[in-house]
Formats: structure tokens, sequence, C-alpha cells
């Protein structure tokens, strides 16, 4: 089977990768690189330089693509347009590309934050997620994942457990119920993903993988708290919120504006709710 990937090094794309390639299903899997280089070292890599923003074809790739695994995408940018600009608009790019080359096939990581409200992120991967469903597949599987962790990265949950375990502190938001965490450890996620991609034959599946249980802002920070010997900190979210909303006139760039929305938004699933679920971890 000949794949195009996109994403490959991001800390999601590059576990499903090196997942993928010790798997005697996948010939050929060709590597979309932008601006990240890449470090994979595999016989079965072929490397194809791709901007997803810009007028592009896929004649590089010999027909037929037998599918498209697509991680890459905007997680964190000041400006909105970004966001639609790649995790929309790049994604139809690519969608067209690779059907002329035969694609009928496709993989899209989007996001449990894909509803209306999320801020930009959320709502660019809902866009490209309905843009998806109008083409016709063989096969169309959406993967969104909850807030994974375990690849050291410096955000989210990730930054929690640095700080729990670094300086032992553990912050404790409380304040808004909306607050909810399905920590998803990130091998966990991978080795859910590979699975459904070599084994989804649906027309269409959307499969939302979630960790073990639902967490609100208290109930993480004593979960990290009790792994790391670290002290809670309660920090009340609307002041909190009103502190990040008067910050970003001034130019105090605590996170991305679009950051608050996304914590508190409605969620498209929950540990309770989930196709998929990961193991405990911390």
């Amino acid at each position: 089977m000949r794949v195009l990937f996109t994403g490959a090094s991001s800390n999601l794309g590059s576990r499903v990768l090196g997942q993928m390639l010790r798997s005697d299903g996948y010939s050929e899997i060709w590597c979309a690189q932008h601006r990240t280089s890449l470090e994979v070292s595999d016989p079965k890599v072929r490397v194809i330089k791709l901007d997803l923003t810009s007028d592009f074809d896929l004649k590089e790739i010999p027909a037929p693509i037998d599918l498209v695994v697509h991680f890459a995408g905007v997680t964190h940018a000041t400006d909105r347009k970004d966001y639609f600009s790649l995790n929309h608009l790049g994604t139809m790019n690519l969608v067209r590309a690779a059907r002329a080359q035969g694609c009928r096939r496709f993989v899209y990581v989007s996001t449990r934050c894909a509803v209306t409200g999320a801020g930009a992120y959320g709502e660019s991967k809902l866009a490209a997620e309905d843009e998806l469903q109008k083409s016709d597949w063989d096969s169309l599987l959406i993967l969104r994942p909850s807030e994974v962790y375990g690849a050291g990265g410096k955000e989210g949950i990730d930054q929690l457990i640095a700080l729990a375990r670094r300086w032992h502190l553990a912050p404790m938001l409380f304040g808004n119920s909306r607050i909810e965490f399905a920590p998803l450890h990130i091998d966990d996620f991978a080795a859910i993903a590979v699975e459904a991609i070599a084994h989804n034959e649906q027309r269409m599946q959307i499969m939302e993988v979630c960790g073990p249980e639902d967490l609100r802002g208290p109930s993480l920070a004593m979960a990290l708290a009790k792994r790391f010997t670290a002290l809670p900190i309660p920090i009340w979210w609307p002041l909190l919120a009103l502190f990040l909303r008067a910050g970003a006139p001034v130019g105090l760039k605590v996170t991305v504006p679009d950051q608050t929305p996304r914590l508190t938004c409605a969620k498209t699933s929950s540990a309770r709710r989930a196709d998929k679920i990961g193991g405990i971890r911390f």
C-alpha cells in the first residue's frame, strides 16, 4: 500500500508513523515535509516537499495513492486566519491533489474541540471535517483525540506534568464547570490510531478517543499532586480569564488568543462516551 503522510514531524504524527513503518501492510510511505526537517531513516520512507497552503499537485508520487494520513495542522497561532489557512483550506488542497492521484481513502486527525464556539483552532478543524464528509470516499476516518500527553511537550497536560514534577506545584482550575480533561497518553493514542487506520473499512467513521477518566480542574490537580508529591494551587478561572483578556491588548501573550474558548467549550465526547479509551499513566 502506498501512503501519503502529513505531519510526520509532530509528536503525534511521528509516533503513529513509527508504528506504521513496523507493519508489512505499507510498502511506501511518502512523508510531506514543509518547514520542519524529518529525522526518519527507513527504506519505506520517501520525502516530498509540500506546502499545503500553496497551489500544488502530487504527481511526484506514483498513482494511485492508496491512503492519506493527515496529521499536519496549526495548533497555536495568534492570527485566526493561520488556523483556517492550513487546518481547513490546506486540508481541502490536499484532498483535491490526492484525489487527482486516485486516492479514495483518507484519515484526518481532528480534535474533540471541533465544535462551534471552540475558537479558531476547533472551528477550523470542524470546517475541514464538514468539507471532508461532502466527498465520496471508499473510506473516511476522522480521529478526535482528547488532551494528549506523554511526549514532553511545553503545553497542555505535558506542561502541568512538568510543573508538578520539577517544582511540585499543581494548578487547580475551578470556577467553570466546562473545564474538563480526559488525559490520553500519546502511546495509547498511537496504538489506537494505527489499529484504526489499518482496519477501517467504513465509508465514513468518526472515532472519539479519550483517556480513561474525566477530570475537572481540581481532580486533575489532585491526581498530579498525588503522583508527584505536589502542592495544589487553587486558581479561580473567571479571574484568570479576565487577566488573559486584559493582557492581550497590551501585548501580554501568556497564551494564544483562542486557548480560553478551547478550554471551556463543549467537547464532542468524554471518557464516558468515547469510542476508544486509553490506559492510566499517572
